[in-house]
C-alpha cells in the first residue's frame, strides 16, 4: 500500500481521483492547493504526488519545482494533470491531458509507483513545447481551457466509475445512461479541443513535435480503429502494404485522418463504404479518403477548409471547425489538403505530406 498525495482546487475532481486511488487500494492525503499540498508533503512524504497545474496559491509546477528543491522529496515521482500544457511540463514523471480517462489515470499511478522514482519514465501522454510569449490570449485560452476540461474531467470520471459498477452489479441500473453521459461529454470536450486548436492555429502558436516514423504504419493504425469504432461500416485500405518512412507529428496527423474518415462516415450514405489509399506522386505521399455518400455541389468547395462553415445539407451536424484545423495542420507540416466532390456521387479528400526529412 503506498501514500499518494492528491492536489486539486476543484471539489469534485479531488474526491473522484481521491476515490480511484483508495479503490486501488492505497492510502491518500488531500490537499486544495499547492501550499497545502508542500506542507502535506514535508509532514507525510508521499510515495506519489499526484496534481493539478492551474491552483491557487502555488501551481502544479511550482509545487514540483519546490518538491525537486528538496532533499527529502526530490525522488518523490509526480503525476501532472492539466487542461493547459504549462512550460516544463516534461519536468514531471508523468503528464495527462485533461479530461484523463479512467483507465489511463489507474494505469499512470500503477506505472509510477511500479518503477524506481529515479528511473526513467515514459508519459501516458506526449507533452506539447510551450508556445513562445505569454500572452494575455494564451492565458485566457489556458483559463477557458481549464475552466471548461476540469468539470468535464469530473463528470467523465464519475460516469466511468458509474459504468464499472454497473457492470460488476447489473441490478443497479441500465448501463446505457451512463453511455449516453459519456458520448455527450466526449462532444463537449471534442469542442473545446478544437476551439482552442483553432485559435492557437490562427495566432500562430500550434508547435508541431515530427518525429522520423513509418507513416504507412500509423495509416494501418487509424484504419483499423476506424474498423473496430464503426464496424456497420466497409473500410478499404490500399497502398499501405510497405514502410514509407516520413518526418510528421504523430498526433496531430492523426488528427487531420480522424477528422476526414469522421466526415466520411458522417456523410458517407446508405453505401457505409469508405476507401482509403496511400500513394506517392513527385516529392509527396498522398492519402485520399473516399465516400461514396451525398457530396457537396462544386460551389462548396473553395469554402469549407474556412473556419466554422458548415456545407449545405450538412443537418448543422459538427461545429464548422474540423477540415479548417486539418488543412492548417496539412499546411504547417509543408502539405497540404483538398477535396473532390459532386452532388449525389461523394467525395474524396487528399492529403499531401513532403516525403523530405
Amino acid at each position: 500500500m503506498s501514500l499518494v498525495l492528491i492536489a486539486e482546487d476543484e471539489d469534485a475532481m479531488l474526491d473522484i481521483f481521491a476515490q480511484i486511488v483508495e479503490d486501488m487500494g492505497h492510502r491518500t492525503l488531500r490537499a486544495h492547493n499547492g501550499e497545502e499540498a508542500l506542507l502535506l508533503a514535508r509532514t507525510q512524504s508521499p510515495n506519489l504526488v499526484v496534481s493539478d497545474h492551474m491552483m491557487p496559491r502555488r501551481t502544479g509546477m511550482d509545487l514540483l519545482h519546490a518538491l525537486r528543491e528538496d532533499a527529502g522529496l526530490r525522488e518523490v515521482p509526480f503525476l501532472l494533470l492539466s487542461a493547459a500544457r504549462p512550460p516544463g511540463l516534461e519536468e514531471a514523471d508523468v503528464f495527462l491531458d485533461k479530461p484523463v480517462d479512467l483507465e489511463t489515470f489507474e494505469s499512470a499511478v500503477r506505472q509510477v509507483l511500479r518503477v524506481h522514482p529515479t528511473e526513467a519514465v515514459e508519459p501516458e501522454a506526449r507533452p506539447a513545447a510551450a508556445s513562445p510569449g505569454g500572452t494575455m490570449r494564451e492565458e485566457m485560452l489556458n483559463w477557458v481551457a481549464h475552466e471548461i476540461k476540469t468539470p468535464l474531467s469530473a463528470a467523465r470520471l464519475n460516469a466511468q466509475v458509474l459504468m464499472r459498477r454497473q457492470t460488476a452489479h447489473p441490478d443497479a441500473g441500465d448501463p446505457k445512461y451512463a453511455e449516453a453521459i459519456l458520448r455527450q461529454l466526449d462532444r463537449m470536450d471534442s469542442l473545446v479541443t478544437s476551439i482552442l486548436d483553432a485559435a492557437r492555429l490562427s495566432d500562430g502558436k500550434m508547435v508541431l513535435h515530427q518525429e522520423h516514423g513509418d507513416f504507412a504504419s500509423l495509416l494501418q493504425g487509424v484504419v483499423q480503429e476506424w474498423r473496430e469504432l464503426q464496424p456497420q461500416v466497409s473500410f478499404c485500405l490500399e497502398g499501405a502494404g510497405q514502410p514509407l518512412l516520413l518526418s510528421f507529428d504523430p498526433e496531430r496527423v492523426r488528427n487531420i485522418l480522424n477528422n476526414l474518415l469522421s466526415n466520411a462516415v458522417k456523410y458517407g450514405g446508405e453505401g457505409k463504404r469508405v476507401e482509403v489509399g496511400l500513394s506517392l506522386s513527385p516529392g509527396l505521399a498522398v492519402v485520399h479518403v473516399r465516400d461514396w455518400g451525398q457530396g457537396m455541389a462544386a460551389s462548396e468547395i473553395p469554402n469549407i477548409f474556412e473556419r466554422f462553415h458548415r456545407a449545405t445539407g450538412s443537418g448543422g451536424n459538427g461545429h464548422g471547425l474540423g477540415l479548417y484545423i486539418a488543412s492548417a495542420l496539412a499546411r504547417l507540416h509543408g502539405g497540404s489538403l483538398s477535396a473532390k466532390s459532386a452532388l449525389g456521387e461523394g467525395s474524396t479528400f487528399s492529403l499531401r505530406l513532403p516525403l523530405r526529412g
